[in-house]
């Protein structure tokens, strides 16, 4: 079974589509929890929508946490031995889960390949386009320490003991919390794999955590070295 950690903040656009992508899994044994952060919009109200058991949600808006620190938070809470992470603005295939599971007995964390996708939920181009993931161990490991991340957030699935055996999320990293993470984990002889098949729509707009940030890639390399 597996926790799915969706940290929110303000996510009234797109999180009722987000989690829609979650309940539409083909594999149905998970728990979906959500960390609302500092809300002053209606996200709390879009997802009592929802009638289904498995989604717990957590308001923590009384002392924002920022991503960090609510993925700690929502890690604290979760019930089973697989996480995986989804953001309130991006969508899961259907199949997603379904095709990670069976690479969690070889691999730590799982990811896929993305597609990236605008505001209306629509592929730039006819057929898309997004970073090709490399697939092999060994070529991801040499690529993300170099600065090429090359595990998506929201497509990954990770095994939750390796998560507490590293000390959780870094709030020293906001907004790239997740290659600190993959960084972690690889420092520490954990194994990565991508699916082969686009698995998540990573949305790309002006307002969105992909695009609002200076990214210093270099002073968290450094603390690697």
């Amino acid at each position: 079974m597996i926790s799915i950690l969706l940290p929110t903040y303000n996510g009234e656009r797109y999180i009722y589509q987000s989690i829609q992508s979650v309940i539409n899994q083909t594999f149905k044994d998970f728990e979906l929890l959500v960390g609302i952060n500092g809300e002053s919009d209606s996200t709390e109200k879009i997802i009592s929508q929802f009638k289904d058991s498995r989604i717990k949600v957590f308001n923590l808006s009384k002392e924002p946490l920022g991503v960090s620190k609510t993925l700690n938070s929502l890690l604290d809470k979760s019930s089973y031995n697989y996480i995986a992470i989804q953001d309130d603005d991006d969508l899961w295939v259907n199949k997603k889960l379904e095709t990670q599971l069976p690479l969690l007995k070889e691999f730590d964390v799982v990811g896929s390949q993305i597609v990236y996708v605008d505001e209306l939920g629509k592929t730039p181009t006819m057929h898309g386009y997004g970073p090709k993931l490399k697939i092999d161990n060994n070529e991801i490991q040499s690529l993300t320490k170099k600065g090429q991340n090359q595990i998506a957030n929201s497509s990954s699935i990770i095994k939750k003991s390796k998560i507490i055996d590293n000390g959780g999320w870094d709030s020293e990293y906001p907004g790239y919390e997740d290659m600190d993470m993959w960084l972690k984990l690889m420092y520490n002889n954990c194994k990565f794999t991508n699916v082969d098949e686009i698995l998540v729509c990573h949305r790309v707009y002006q307002q969105s955590r992909f695009n609002a940030r200076e990214w210093d890639m270099g002073n968290l390399l450094s603390k690697y070295k």
